[in-house]
C-alpha cells in the first residue's frame, strides 16, 4: 500500500462542516422566502372584515355630538364634549396603527405590516377601555363641567371590534403553512431538505 501524505488527504471534517452549512443556507433561505408572507386563511379574511368594519365605526357616534372623526381630527365639537386625551390617543392608534396598516396587510399580505397593525390594536384596546371609562364616570377632565356626554355606541362598537382584532390579528401573525411546518421539523430534526 503506498503511502499518502495528510497534505493530500481530504479533511473530513471539513468536509461534514462545509455539507452543514450549505444545508442550513438552504434551510435558511426557504425559511425566509416563507417567513415574509402571510398565509391568507380564516383569520386572516375575518381580519380584513373587522378592520373595514373599524373603518366604518368612525362614522358612528364617539360620545354625545362627537362622531369618531370629530375625535380623530380634533375639530371644534370634540374640543366642547371635552374630549379626553385616552379617546384621542384610541381612535388615533387604531386609525393610523390598526386601519392604516391592516389595509396595508391586505394590499401587500406582509408579515411586517400585520405585526404592527397586532401593536397597534394591543395598545389601542387598553386606550379604548380608558376612553370609556372616563367617559362613565360622567365628570371628564373638569369636574365642574355640568352634561358631560357619556360614551356613545361608536366608542363601544370600536373597541368590541379592536379587541376581536386583538385575537383575529395574533391568530394571522402566527399561522403557518405547511411548507413552514414541514421546514421546522426538518430543521428540528437535522434533516436539512
Amino acid at each position: 500500500m503506498p503511502h499518502v501524505s495528510t497534505d493530500e488527504r481530504p479533511d473530513p471534517i471539513a468536509g461534514i462542516m462545509e455539507v452543514t452549512r450549505n444545508a442550513e443556507s438552504e434551510m435558511r433561505d426557504r425559511d425566509r422566502v416563507l417567513g415574509r408572507t402571510l398565509v391568507i386563511g380564516r383569520a386572516y379574511l375575518a381580519s380584513a372584515v373587522l378592520i373595514v368594519l373599524l373603518a366604518v365605526a368612525l362614522a358612528l357616534p364617539h360620545s354625545e355630538g362627537v362622531r369618531g372623526l370629530d375625535v380623530l381630527f380634533f375639530t371644534d365639537v370634540a374640543r366642547e364634549q371635552y374630549t379626553t386625551l385616552p379617546s384621542h390617543l384610541f381612535v388615533l392608534l387604531y386609525s393610523v396603527g390598526t386601519i392604516a396598516f391592516g389595509a396595508a396587510m391586505i394590499m401587500t399580505q406582509k408579515w411586517w405590516a400585520a405585526g404592527i397593525a397586532w401593536s397597534a390594536t394591543c395598545v389601542s384596546a387598553v386606550y379604548g377601555v380608558l376612553a370609556i371609562w372616563l367617559r362613565q364616570s360622567g365628570r371628564g377632565p373638569n369636574p365642574d363641567v355640568q352634561d358631560f356626554g357619556g360614551p356613545g355606541i361608536g366608542l363601544y362598537v370600536s373597541e368590541i371590534i379592536v379587541f376581536a382584532l386583538v385575537i383575529t390579528l395574533a391568530s394571522v401573525l402566527w399561522a403557518r403553512t405547511p411548507e413552514q411546518i414541514t421546514l421546522e421539523e426538518n430543521a428540528r430534526h437535522g434533516d436539512g431538505r
